[in-house]
């Protein structure tokens, strides 16, 4: 099953979060109670450094949403440009490695902002 790639914007300095709505392949809520996310992005996918966004499920695990986050100090030390980054579950029940997301992040400078 391919992998969707969703690209997404980041403003330099400033908080950020996503909510995907996770799904099985019949289109049903995946309820997340027995995974665990990871969120990474580098600048290149080959790039040794990472940035790791914070991921928690929604209101419930049940919900089946998955947020992922960066607060304005992470953001603040971005560089502009292009970045790649996944996002990877596991299921712990049985150890298995999902990749549910990839993409592209679009950070944007900021020319100042507020402390």
């Amino acid at each position: 099953m391919a992998v969707p790639a969703l690209n997404i914007v980041v403003e330099q300095g400033t908080d950020f979060t996503r909510t995907y709505a996770m799904t099985k392949s019949d289109g049903s809520v995946l309820d997340l109670t027995p995974y665990t996310f990871a969120a990474k992005m580098r600048k290149h996918f080959t790039s040794a450094g990472s940035v790791s966004f914070a991921a928690t499920y929604g209101a419930t695990p049940g919900d089946g949403n998955l947020t992922i986050s960066l607060t304005d100090t992470q953001t603040g030390i971005l560089t502009t440009g292009r970045y790649d980054y996944d996002i990877v579950i596991e299921n712990l029940n049985n150890g298995t490695k999902t990749k549910v997301i990839t993409g592209q992040v679009k950070v944007n400078g900021t020319v100042s902002w507020y402390v």
